[in-house]
Parts: structure tokens; sequence; C-alpha cells
């Protein structure tokens, strides 16, 4: 099988995790250690050669693939953005994985995530991407009370409804769930609807055959999808023998929600898809001037402003790792930041960045930990 690009991600991720960072607590204030959480906290420190952890991670991407001139910007955003999510689920992985390795072949899947350890037990069952140093914080914040007020809280939220569209196929990309489809079954079988279902429904039962959509929220996004693509093609085209259609999703589920799609997130341009969309409002306000359609017009356009501004929030996440960048380069020039600039930065500081404290063993590890999904088949792949 071909390697894959989440695969390689995945594992340079882990290799080059770069353990405990400095960085400035606040204005006037000396810098502070703190654990990675973030693929900005990547490009930090450089080596010898001047490259930083994040810089080999590409590197060593583009050393497996290639990519057409024209196309390198986009891909490179594309890489940003996946890492900068991936990077928050290794980390959830870890303590899962820890466990694991405590118990050995007795515990899998979701019963470790439900296990919880003692300190001492958490510093016996390090991993080997992480460092000592590093390890000794997670084992502190794992064991702590606000850490595990924070899990509950989280798990009582996700589990409030009944029928939450939960993901069963885990953290693997849709595209490379239509890889392995691919590959286990022939692109017959790996259609985009099939690649969703898989996804919801789980890859490993769905090659047994056994894998069925147990959410009605599921059922009736799929049963929203077809309906709006025989709109749109007609009924004599069929949805499950064809790729996600971008437009058709966009209409069917009322745009970008959270600047995502509802389905085959990942897999569509989002320029492409809204250039295409207001070409057809075009044609359509200059069919008619009627007032109904002004209305649905400016509708449409408050909520693409919405969307700009969940675009707006995803470019942030980049300007912080840029910041990063900056305090190296003065940092390298033996000069301090101006206190204006780190006056605005700490104004522009969001509340939801995790404050993790590392200097002193009575100070409180603040990390934000996500429930997720167990990566059983992502991380076997990756060990492959």
């Amino acid at each position: 099988m071909d390697r894959q690009t989440g695969s390689v991600l995945g594992t340079s991720l882990r290799r080059e995790y770069p353990g405990l960072v400095k960085e400035y607590a606040g204005s006037g204030q000396h810098k502070r250690k703190r654990l990675a959480m973030s693929w900005g906290h990547y490009f930090g420190k450089k080596d010898k050669n001047g490259m930083t952890a994040g810089d080999r991670v590409k590197d060593e991407f583009w050393s497996f693939f290639t990519a057409q001139e024209e196309d390198m910007e986009e891909l490179d955003k594309n890489i940003d953005n996946y890492c900068q999510a991936r990077v928050s689920k290794i980390i959830c992985q870890a303590r899962v994985d820890a466990v694991k390795k405590y118990y050995g072949k007795g515990i899998k899947g979701k019963n470790a995530s439900a296990v919880e350890l003692n300190f001492e037990q958490y510093m016996t069952c390090k991993l080997d991407w992480i460092n000592v140093e590093a390890w000794k914080c997670f084992c502190h914040w794992w064991t702590s009370d606000k850490y595990r007020e924070k899990r509950k809280r989280g798990q009582d939220a996700r589990f409030a409804n009944e029928d939450y569209a939960q993901q069963r196929g885990g953290s693997l990309p849709f595209c490379t769930i239509q890889q392995n489809l691919v590959y286990h079954l022939g692109p017959e079988k790996a259609s985009g609807l099939d690649t969703y279902k898989v996804q919801m429904a789980g890859f490993k039962a769905s090659l047994r055959g056994s894998g069925q959509i147990r959410s009605e929220k599921v059922k009736q996004r799929i049963n929203t999808y077809c309906q709006v693509y025989h709109d749109e093609h007609g009924e004599e085209q069929q949805p499950v023998s064809s790729e996600l259609d971008g437009n058709v999703v966009y209409k069917a589920f009322g745009g970008l929600k959270h600047g995502r799609f509802a389905m085959g997130n990942g897999v569509f341009k989002k320029t492409e898809v809204l250039a295409a969309v207001k070409c057809k409002k075009s044609r359509m306000s200059g069919a008619t001037n009627s007032y109904s359609v002004v209305v649905r017009e400016n509708a449409q356009l408050r909520h693409e402003v919405t969307e700009q501004r969940g675009m707006i929030r995803e470019q942030r996440g980049m300007i912080q790792e840029q910041r990063g960048m900056l305090k190296v380069v003065y940092e390298k020039l033996g000069m301090d930041i101006p206190e204006e600039v780190l006056a605005r930065w700490e104004s522009q500081r969001e509340d939801s960045e995790s404050e993790v404290d590392c200097s002193d063993g009575s100070e409180e590890y603040e990390i934000e930990e996500e429930e997720c999904e167990t990566e059983d088949e992502e991380y076997r792949t990756e060990e492959e």
C-alpha cells in the first residue's frame, strides 16, 4: 500500500515533538517553560542547521511526496492546518497510550480511555517520543483535580445529546479513509458517500460488513445531500457512484458552519466552491430584480460574512505561529521585544489558549484536553 500523507505527518510530529518550550508569560515578564501544545510551538528553537522542529516535519514530508509548483502554496497551507489539528489529537492520545503501555495486552480501545493512573504509574510508562522533563509535567497534569474536572465536564457535554454525530472512523482524514477503501475493496466501493459512511460507522466494522450508522443525525445528513444532489444534477444521476460535490454540500447544509463543510471537509477547495456559489448568484440576480430575490441575496451575504469571520479565526492561529518565530528572531539579535508589541499581543491573546507553567512543581498544569477517539487503526498504520 502506498505511503499515506497523514501517516507520514503523524510519525514526524511525534518524532520531532519539542517537549518544553520557553515563552513570555506577559508584558514585562521573563520567559517561562511550558509544554508544547500546538503546531506553532514546533517553530521555536533551531538546530545547528538553522531548522526548527516544524521545518524538519515539512522537510521529511516532501521527501516522500511531490506536487506541481503552482499547487505548493496551497498545499503548504493545508499541511499547516492539518498539523495544527493533529498535534492536539496526538497530545490527547498520549495519556491513552500510556495506560495501554501500563496494562499491556490486557486493555485497549475505549477501555483504556476510561482508565486513570496515579502519578507514579504514569511515570513508569513514559512514551518514547516525549522527553523525561516534559513527561513529568504531563503526569502532574493528568493526576490533578483540575484536569479531572475539565475532563468530566467535557464528557458530560458530549454525551448530553443521545444522537450526536460521532465520527466512529477515528481521526483518519477523509482522503486517507478513501485510499484505504480503494486498497481493500477497489475504487468502485470508494465513492464520496461510501467514504463518508465508513468515516461515520468505523473502518474495521465496515470491512467486516457490520458498519451500520447508528446516528439518526448522520442518516438525515446523507438523505439531505442525496435530495439536493438530484435537484442539481437530475434524477438520473446517482450520488453514490461519484465523488462528493462541494457545491451540493454547501447548498444542502447552508454554507460553511464554523468554516467547515458538513461532509468531506478537507476534500474541497473553499475558494473554488465560494466562487461557484457567487457566480450562480450573479446569474440569478441578472434574471430577476424581484424584491424576494433581493431579500434572499442579502441573507446569503450576511451568511457569507459569518463564514469569512470563521476563516479569519483560522488565520489568527497562523498569526500566533508567526509571533513565535518573531520572538526567536529578537532573541537571536539579543534584543528585547518592545513593550508596546508585548502589550498588543497580550490584549489579543485568546481566552482558550492553554497556559502550562512547568517552572515549579507546585504550579497547576492547565492543559486543555479533548476526549478523543482511539487511534488504533491509524497508529498501527503509522508504525508500519
